[in-house]
């Protein structure tokens, strides 16, 4: 299915939590983060194994090679993605 151009991929809360879901899903987040391992290498993209919760709210990215920060809430992670960029970078 093609996609209108003016159409935007990542404009409701339900498209961006199925695209965080997506196993593959190359995420883009707004300020670089610093996974385990990666003492003084920072990251900013991270490739969804599946997305880990917790029971209190805490919810992160666990990837292919590293994972995310642990966030306070689901919201906390969507407000923490450049889905501008993305939106750019995924029209192609």
């Amino acid at each position: 299915m093609k996609q209108n151009a003016n159409e935007k991929r990542y404009d409701t809360r339900e498209k961006r939590i199925q695209f965080l879901k997506s196993k593959g899903s190359i995420i883009t987040f707004k300020s670089p983060f610093y996974p385990r391992g990666t003492a003084n290498g920072s990251r900013i993209q991270i490739i969804v194994e599946r997305i880990n919760e917790q029971r209190t709210g805490g919810i992160k990215i666990v990837g292919e090679f590293y994972d995310s920060d642990w966030y306070d809430s689901f919201d906390d992670l969507l407000n923490a993605i450049d889905w501008d960029e993305m939106e750019v970078m995924h029209s192609f």
